[in-house]
């Protein structure tokens, strides 16, 4: 299961030596060591990158090999000391997994190799493994999977399935609560749960178990409507063992080419009447790899996302301080133009008053003049009064005389 890759059988190791001998190297790094060659042949150090797999072809299985990743560091043959040499991995690489002679796998190793007329000869090969970095998505660490229900149409059951999470990383425990709803009371023979890798390449499938569920119901004979349980996964930490990750290959101008997706799925076997009768669910889930670096990149992380949160507090500030001072100079303006409206208003309602004054009093001193008329009406007539009274006295007078 795991990637450790044993020598290649007639090769003489010792010339070669390793900086870091049994590292797991991401990509990116780079790969120092030393190498003793004091023939006058020309030489390299030659780091490559190999997958071997079976392809389908017809009816058979042709056995695959390409090389995705090379690296050449040419020696000094004059010299006849011990060299230094250093290679540099590429940024994008699939991790290293399985032994050289398990279908499928992939081998990185440094060789010693001698160039000759007829044949290129490798004196010397040392297998490395590569291991490229996941990074986690810290809240999806923390949010609960659910999956389900799903229903097998032929006896009506159904089962729903509840993990405390999605992503793990190895050593990791998975935590399993599922919940199986049989109406029809099917008789459930045996429930079994595993975790199994998948390696997929170019539509070619290897599928490998690995672990058991530690409280999985076992020889488990039940009718019942309703089952709940619960199942642990403890996920080896095997340092070799790949994480989920996808690759293409494509080179221009080669016909090599390939898709890599190595997956991880969390089965459930149903049994039903007996152990030929089997009912298989998947459950994807994704694992990654835990190394050094990521602690490192987390706090780098973290205070790119502290100097983010600053940033925009400062920006929050300096909007809600502009939005603060936009509201005074409107609530000002608006004053500003309250108050003009009501002294328009109040000059308005002052100019109109002073008309309405002028208007009454016109209107009294029009009342006095119609009144003086009057008087003056009424004093005229009482003279005409008094004179007609005068005239009609003299005239009785006269008749009495």
């Amino acid at each position: 299961m795991g990637n450790i890759q044993h020598h290649c059988p007639g090769i003489n190791n010792d010339l070669l030596e390793l900086d870091r001998p049994g590292a797991i190297y991401l990509p990116n790094d780079t790969i120092s060591g030393s190498v003793l060659y004091t023939k006058k042949t020309n030489a390299s150090i030659l780091l490559t990158g190999i997958i071997y797999f079976k392809k389908r072809k017809k009816k058979t299985l042709e056995k695959c090999q390409i090389k995705f990743f090379s690296t050449e560091f040419n020696l000094n043959s004059s010299l006849k000391v011990k060299q230094n040499f250093k290679l540099h991995l590429d940024d994008h690489l699939p991790p290293s997994f399985n032994d050289i002679n398990t279908y499928p796998n992939i081998t990185y190793s440094i060789n010693l190799i001698i160039y000759k007329k007829s044949k290129d000869e490798i004196l010397s090969s040392i297998p490395i493994s590569v291991c490229p970095h996941v990074y986690l998505d810290r809240p999806l660490l923390l949010t609960p999977l659910f999956f389900g229900p799903i229903e097998n149409h032929i006896s009506g059951i159904k089962l729903e399935v509840k993990i405390n999470r999605a992503i793990f990383t190895f050593n990791d425990t998975i935590q399993i609560f599922y919940e199986i709803q049989n109406p029809n009371q099917q008789h459930i023979y045996n429930i079994q749960i595993s975790l199994g890798i998948y390696y997929v390449i170019e539509s070619n499938v290897w599928q490998e178990d690995v672990c058991n569920g530690a409280e999985n119901s076992n020889n488990i004979t039940s009718n019942n409507k309703l089952i709940r349980n619960k199942a642990l996964l403890n996920i080896p930490n095997k340092i070799y063992l790949p994480p989920t990750f996808k690759f293409q290959y494509r080179p221009e101008n080669d016909p090599s080419s390939f898709n890599l997706e190595i997956d991880y799925k969390i089965h459930f076997k149903v049994y039903l009447e007996n152990m030929e009768n089997l009912w298989q669910v998947d459950v994807p889930i994704i694992i990654c790899n835990d190394t050094i670096e990521q602690t490192e990149n987390i706090e780098e992380e973290n205070n790119d996302e502290a100097e983010n949160v600053e940033e925009e507090i400062n920006n929050k500030t300096e909007n809600v301080e502009e939005e603060i001072d936009n509201k005074i100079e409107n609530v000002e303006e608006e004053i500003n133009n309250k108050t003009k409206n009501v002294e328009e208003e109040n000059n308005n309602k002052i100019e109109i008053f002073e008309e309405e004054s002028n208007n009454k009093t016109e209107n009294i001193e029009e009342n006095n003049n119609k009144i003086e008329n009057i008087e003056e009406e009424n004093n005229n007539k009482t003279e005409i009064i008094s004179q007609s009274f005068n005239v009609n006295t003299n005239i009785y007078e006269n008749k009495e005389i």
